[in-house]
C-alpha cells in the first residue's frame, strides 16, 4: 500500500490533555499573582517573619505572571 492513514493517527485525548495543562498553568499563574499582591501589602515586620527583605519583596512582586519558578 502506498498510502496509510495510520501515519496520521492522532490520539483523541491529546487536545483535552493540552487544555487541562493550560488550565493548570493559568491557575498556577493566578496563585502567583495573588501571592505577590499579598507580599506587596506586607510591612517590614511581616516580611521579616517570612524571611524576605524589602528589596527581595520588590523583586518578587515585579516578576511576570508566567515566571512561577523559584527565585534566583
Amino acid at each position: 500500500m502506498l498510502f496509510s492513514f495510520s501515519r496520521f493517527y492522532m490520539d483523541a485525548s491529546a487536545p483535552l490533555r493540552c487544555l487541562a495543562h493550560m488550565a493548570r498553568r493559568v491557575a498556577e499563574m493566578r496563585r502567583a499573582v495573588e501571592g505577590r499582591r499579598a507580599i506587596a501589602r506586607m510591612d517590614a515586620r511581616m516580611l521579616a517573619d517570612i524571611g524576605l527583605s524589602r528589596a527581595e519583596a520588590v523583586e518578587e512582586v515585579s516578576r511576570k505572571p508566567w515566571d512561577t519558578g523559584p527565585r534566583r
